[in-house]
């Protein structure tokens, strides 16, 4: 059953670019990273993903995943069915998200007049077994400047080789996808 967890867990990760909201982190001063500061709009924008996925607007969620990655999987429309498919499945196996954590953007480098950042993200699902967390991260990508972002999850086993230059040929060999981590069961629930 733990195979099954995790199984979904990935494909969630790869599916839904972070279907749920950002749980914002204690602030011990104000001072913002240097890039908030430089992109303001980059955790915005996640957030804004992932509360549009979490809603079930996948329309919106779809306006900020990486086009290049809805092409390789059929188009929009596919897309789309994708998002709802592994939404209905993780419903029907009594999972549901109960957080997410957006981190500080890090590894901005810019590659022919595109900016490419890695997001780091934890979340943590409810599961029949009790608590999941999962730690990944998103590639986030602009080719405005900053102005506006556009995000795929970025777990290295899947995003490996080929996969990664069809999807980012200018940048695969400049993106420091960090390595995956197995999900933790956090505790276990208990059983009637």
């Amino acid at each position: 059953m733990i195979n099954r967890i995790l199984s979904l867990l990935l494909i969630g990760l790869l599916l839904l670019p972070i279907g749920c909201r950002r749980q914002s982190a204690p602030q011990t001063g104000t001072t913002k990273s240097s890039s908030e500061t430089r992109y303001p709009n980059l955790k915005t924008q996640a957030d804004e993903l992932n509360q549009v996925t979490l809603k079930g607007d996948d329309a919106r969620a779809a306006d900020l995943t990486y086009p290049k990655l809805i092409e390789v999987m059929g188009g929009r429309e596919q897309y789309i069915d994708n998002l709802k498919t592994v939404r209905d499945e993780m419903q029907s196996e009594k999972f549901s998200v109960l957080s997410a954590t957006v981190g500080d953007p890090t590894d901005i480098v810019e590659v022919e007049n595109q900016i490419y950042a890695i997001v780091p993200v934890t979340m943590r699902m409810k599961v029949p077994e009790g608590i999941l967390v999962g730690r990944s991260s998103m590639i986030g990508v602009s080719n405005d400047g900053g102005k506006n972002w556009t995000f795929v999850t970025a777990n290295r086993d899947q995003l490996k080789g080929e996969t990664l230059k069809i999807l980012f040929p200018a940048a695969a060999d400049k993106l420091r996808i960090p390595e995956p981590t197995e999900p933790v069961l956090e505790r276990q629930t208990p059983t009637p």
